[in-house]
């Protein structure tokens, strides 16, 4: 049940974060890559920060404990 919600949700936040590195490389104003990058960082850091919550869930969830 929750398994396609956090597969949508992850690839979401990664297609997000391949446009930001995108943008982040392959422009020439300097103004809008320095915002792409803080861009990605936050994107990053959502991607990274919250994959130990969902595996932790998903292994509760499967142990019957959640």
């Amino acid at each position: 049940m929750w398994t396609p919600l956090i597969t949508l949700i992850a690839l979401v936040l990664l297609t997000a974060a391949g446009a930001a590195a995108a943008v982040t490389l392959t422009t020439t104003d300097h103004r809008r890559a320095h915002r792409a990058l803080t861009l990605l960082k936050i994107l990053l850091g959502a991607i990274l920060g919250s994959s130990g919550v969902f595996a932790a869930a998903i292994r509760l969830h499967q142990a019957g404990l959640l």
